[in-house]
């Protein structure tokens, strides 16, 4: 067992396991970091289907009473759960719902893709990958692995920082306005020695990106490497993301043939219709 494993009772000296709410189990409970802590008590109230008191969460979760109440207090104010004023009952809150909604919506787009991806990746034959982005960065929803000698593999919910990649510049030329100088005012951080870590030079960049409609990224994230992208929009013409291909720069030059990125922008814009968007 993993000596960090904290979550696995321990037997006694006489074979026997301890029991809930015992002293072992309490120090086990007081060695996790507080944000399992606080998904635990988020996940307690989602499968209770309705309100649960303190000391219900207290008993189910195996914890002090006061410490789940400070979890609670700080969930409720940031709006994860919600307390009933009547009898100061708690139950899953809006935040959490809006967010269960914009996974789903996530994965929806990610289903409808998959067929566009697929004829994508046989006709270039490089790795495709779909991203959308937050506050802080692009995350991989999900990926095709290329046919070539070198195969790209990426992990759903891998992040990149916006100014390393492709489609982190497509993020800022067709997402919210405010992004790019959001980006450059935290600081532009090089994964390589090629990339844009110069403010005018980014802001020429994303500006070239808007008016051509995608973005390249040759050895700006890992050496060898280059990536192309395109924007996949909302139906309400909002950025939902990047379509990305993907792979050594000797099968994807820092020039890109001009079939592949045909190719490219033709199936982030089918993307974009099976989704709801309409240019016109």
């Amino acid at each position: 067992m993993d000596k960090n494993d904290t979550t696995s009772a321990a037997p006694h000296s006489d074979g026997q396991k301890s029991k809930p709410g015992s002293s072992k189990d309490s120090s086990a409970s007081e060695a996790l970091p507080n944000s399992i802590i606080a998904l635990r008590v988020i996940e307690s109230l989602a499968q209770s289907g309705g309100e649960c008191g303190v000391t219900d969460l207290a008993h189910a979760l195996d914890m002090p009473k006061a410490r789940v109440h400070r979890h609670l207090s700080a969930l409720r104010d940031n709006g994860y759960v919600a307390q009933d004023p009547r009898n100061n009952r708690y139950s899953v809150g809006w935040k959490l719902y809006l967010l269960g909604q914009q996974l789903v919506n996530h994965y929806d787009v990610v289903s409808l893709a998959k067929p566009v991806m697929k004829a994508l990746r046989d006709k270039v034959g490089q790795t495709v990958v779909i991203s959308t982005f937050t506050d802080t960065g692009m995350v991989v929803l999900d990926f095709l692995p290329g046919s070539t000698e070198l195969e790209i593999v990426m992990r759903a919910g891998t992040r990149f920082s916006f100014n390393s990649v492709a489609q982190g510049k497509v993020a800022m030329a067709f997402g919210p306005p405010e992004l790019l100088e959001r980006v450059i005012a935290e600081g532009l951080k090089a994964n390589t020695r090629h990339t844009i870590v110069e403010p005018e030079r980014l802001r020429a960049e994303v500006d070239l990106v808007r008016r051509r409609g995608w973005a390249d990224a040759p050895e700006e994230v890992f050496t060898g490497i280059n990536a192309l992208s395109a924007p996949v929009f909302n139906a309400d013409g909002s950025l939902f993301g990047a379509l990305v291909l993907t792979g050594s720069i000797h099968y994807l030059p820092s020039t890109p043939e001009k079939t592949t990125v045909e190719a490219l922008l033709s199936a982030a814009s089918e993307i974009s219709g099976l989704i709801g968007y309409n240019p016109a």
